[in-house]
């Protein structure tokens, strides 16, 4: 094998050790920059998400917020539309029970009234009676202590009519007027004669 030959064949292998070299060299460098490359994407992209979720979250707060204020509002105005429209409804019943209300205090007044009037009559009736009966009870004792108007003994009455019917006709007693009182009692009660319950009581079933 000649100088030549050898000298061609190392200046190839050198050439291709270079270009060996240096391929592998730029592949290297290569990788290493893709590496870099994915390291600094993952963090502008891990830096990127949190961003957006810190804007996401105030983003929703504030979305959270005005629906709160908006939820708010719409029951304020849902209690102040149901506060107007119950009293609508309960007004007319509110002003009928007032006017209810009233008149049974006027009834009331006026039963009041009335059963103090009836009271009143009731006790006037009741001195009424109690006089009526000490009258009654009066006249009655002083007719039977009372003699008879001929002269004659109440024990000969009988007697005087039992012989009636054999010697002729028998004598009439005296006519008793209506209230069972004669007139000697009614004279000693201080009332005239003839003088029935109802000169006495003429107001009853008559309020005063």
């Amino acid at each position: 094998m000649s100088m030549t030959t050898v000298l061609i064949i190392s200046l190839a292998a050198g050439v291709i050790l270079v270009v060996g070299g240096g391929l592998m060299m730029y592949m290297a460098n290569l990788v290493r920059n893709a590496y870099e490359l994915k390291v600094q994407i993952n963090n502008d992209v891990d830096e990127r998400l949190t961003k957006m979720t810190e804007d996401l979250d105030k983003k929703s707060r504030w979305i959270k917020r005005d629906l709160l204020e908006e939820i708010e509002k719409i029951k304020i105005a849902m209690e102040t539309d149901n506060a107007r429209k119950f009293n609508d409804l309960t007004e007319p019943f509110n002003k009928r029970l007032d006017t209810l209300e009233e008149t049974l205090r006027k009834d009331r007044a006026e039963w009041i009234k009335a059963f103090e009037a009836d009271r009143e009559a009731m006790t006037k009736l009741d001195g009424k009676l109690g006089i009526l009966r000490r009258e009654m009870k009066g006249g009655a004792a002083a007719e039977a202590a009372a003699p008879a108007p001929d002269g004659t003994s109440d024990a000969a009455a009988p007697s005087a009519g039992a012989a009636g019917p054999v010697g002729g006709t028998a004598p009439r007693p005296a006519a008793t007027p209506a209230n069972g009182t004669t007139p000697a009692a009614a004279a000693a009660n201080g009332r005239p004669a003839g003088t029935t319950m109802s000169g006495f009581l003429p107001d009853l079933g008559r309020k005063p």
